[in-house]
């Protein structure tokens, strides 16, 4: 599903309806206006929703720990969205099983897999991660990724440790206060991180 499809699926649509003067039953169903509309307006939601997500960090930093809270940002209307989404395919398939009971059988697999996936967007809470770092005094190395705003609290070499992902206003305030919070001999070093 791209916008290229719902494009290409509007501009056949136009040139059938207006140009062509075709009757609707004798546009095809996947080239046509609707159809097009819908593809679009479809992808542009899904590549506002989920490629473009973003994730919201909020930090708490005390004198002997550092914790970091997670959660991905969706629009005030979606937890309501997908739980309306839910309740409407629900609403669907029961009104499909008591007018067409020979489709019962047909649709028993596939049925199944989206009666979960919707009781699962009926429950659904967008909750955070929480992450708690070990011990200010347990780091020995901290690495610095200025062109990613990264900074790694670590206790070994490995890249591995507690990171912070913070603004520009914020960073050389938080790299000053790691190093007033971690032992003497931690080592300070910048390097770009390959993810």
């Amino acid at each position: 599903m791209s916008p290229l499809t719902g494009l290409i699926a509007i501009a056949n649509g136009v040139y059938e309806n207006y140009f062509l003067h075709l009757l609707e039953n004798e546009q095809p169903v996947f080239l046509s206006l609707r159809f097009g509309t819908v593809m679009t307006l479809m992808s542009i939601y899904l590549w506002t929703l989920v490629v473009r997500q973003k994730t919201i960090y909020r930090y708490t930093i005390t004198d002997s720990f550092g914790v970091v809270e997670s959660k991905l940002h969706f629009p005030k209307a979606a937890g309501t969205l997908f739980k309306s989404i839910s309740i409407l395919f629900l609403v669907f398939i029961i009104g499909l099983a008591v007018f067409e009971q020979s489709l019962i059988l047909l649709l028993a697999g596939p049925t199944g897999m989206a009666v979960v996936a919707a009781r699962f967007f009926i429950q659904w809470t967008n909750t955070p991660q929480i992450e708690t770092s070990a011990e200010w005094g347990s780091y020995k190395f901290v690495t610095v990724d200025r062109k990613r705003k990264i900074i790694l609290a670590q206790e070994t070499e490995f890249m591995v440790g507690f990171e912070a992902k913070l603004p520009n206003e914020l960073f050389d305030k938080y790299l000053d206060t790691l190093r007033s919070l971690l032992p003497a001999g931690a080592i300070f070093s910048e390097a770009e991180m390959k993810w």
